[in-house]
């Protein structure tokens, strides 16, 4: 999640949704009778049409329900309009918007709890930090993105020769990679970096893929740009892959949980649930350490069963547990799903019988 402003004097904070698990954060964030403006369609009458037409608009809808939508990853807030284009009156009239990842929303409270707001913030540090490296023959430049933003560690021209004035090119492009890469690590070291992207437009930026990954432990991307240097990177974080990354980023800790989630289900069962019943129970008492849930059991239509997922992700993350949100179609889904669709690793022991566990 990123905080785009925060004036809580005023209760107005605006945010953008990255993640699935942000959107488990606006939930339990969001109450009866605040207010939400977002970007949303709404469909009009225009003039004499016979026919309305559905167009883009922004709302403020106060707040009445708060839902996931049945069969997809969003987030439907429901309410009266209170304010919008004045020509199309929709003020006094219900309408929902739809929240997903990407979007941005301001949310206006009377007043903006601790709780509420240590929730937002957690979630907004949750963002991992990413390197990238954009590199051509002529210039190289390294920025590191955060939720400030982008800051610029490292910029220079190379100005490489071309290989056809140069006998022994290979050690010459072999040095400049293994000087680059120095540089990065230096940065890496002073830096909370989870993930690197390099990127370029030729081959240039697979070598140095390549050198960086015999060095770190840290995962390594590659994307193509159209040119090196500052402008490269600036043209990576106008592109999806940063936020990709990141996602996969949250993806590779939920894998980690749920290889010790499978090891402790042969070694010591007693220190894991699965299954909303199992992981519910356990939640209500404060024995849930760690907790995956896949996105589906976030919009499944049995009430009661929804219900007790959502307290479960609720308690869980009170008591200070890990918990993470993962898309069912993931590798990592489908095999949770198998668990009943949410997983979790206790604190303590709990022992329970259980007829037909999974093999």
């Amino acid at each position: 999640m990123k905080i785009l402003e925060e004036d809580t004097k005023h209760g107005v904070v605006k945010i953008q949704i990255e993640t699935l698990d942000d959107l488990w954060a606006l939930y339990n964030v969001l109450r009866e009778n605040d207010v939400v403006y977002a970007k949303t369609t709404r469909e009009v009458k225009v003039g004499d049409e016979s026919e309305g037409s559905r167009l883009p608009m922004i709302l403020g809808v106060k707040v009445k329900k708060i839902e996931f939508q049945q069969f997809s990853s969003k987030l439907r807030i429901s309410g009266i309009v209170i304010e919008g284009p004045e020509k199309y009156g929709v003020k006094g009239k219900h309408h929902t918007l739809s929240i997903g990842v990407g979007d941005v929303l301001t949310i206006v409270k009377e007043t903006w709890s601790s709780v509420e707001l240590s929730l937002l913030r957690e979630y907004t540090s949750k963002r991992e930090n990413v390197l990238v490296v954009s590199i051509d023959h002529d210039e190289v430049c390294v920025g590191v993105v955060s939720e400030q933003g982008v800051k610029y560690a490292w910029e220079e021209e190379l100005n490489l020769p071309s290989k056809h004035y140069y006998v022994d090119y290979e050690s010459l492009l072999k040095a400049y990679t293994s000087r680059v890469v120095k540089v990065i690590l230096d940065i890496l070291n002073n830096e909370n970096v989870k993930a690197v992207i390099v990127a370029g437009p030729g081959d240039f930026k697979n070598l140095l893929k390549t050198e960086l990954v015999d060095k770190l432990k840290t995962p390594v991307y590659v994307d193509t740009v159209s040119t090196g240097g500052c402008k490269g990177v600036e043209e990576v974080l106008s592109r999806e892959i940063v936020k990709n990354v990141v996602g996969e980023l949250n993806l590779i800790k939920a894998r980690k949980i749920l290889e010790e989630f499978k090891e402790l289900l042969v070694k010591e069962h007693e220190l894991v649930a699965y299954g909303v019943e199992e992981v519910y129970e356990a939640s209500m008492i404060g024995a849930v350490l760690k907790l995956l849930v896949v996105d589906e059991l976030l919009k499944i239509p049995d009430d009661e069963e929804r219900n007790k997922v959502y307290e479960s992700l609720k308690y869980s993350h009170q008591r200070g547990a890990e918990v993470i949100i993962v898309p069912g179609k993931s590798d990592v889904g489908y095999e949770v799903s198998g668990f009943g669709g949410i997983i979790a690793i206790l604190r303590f022991k709990l022992y329970k019988v259980r007829e037909n566990p999974p093999q």
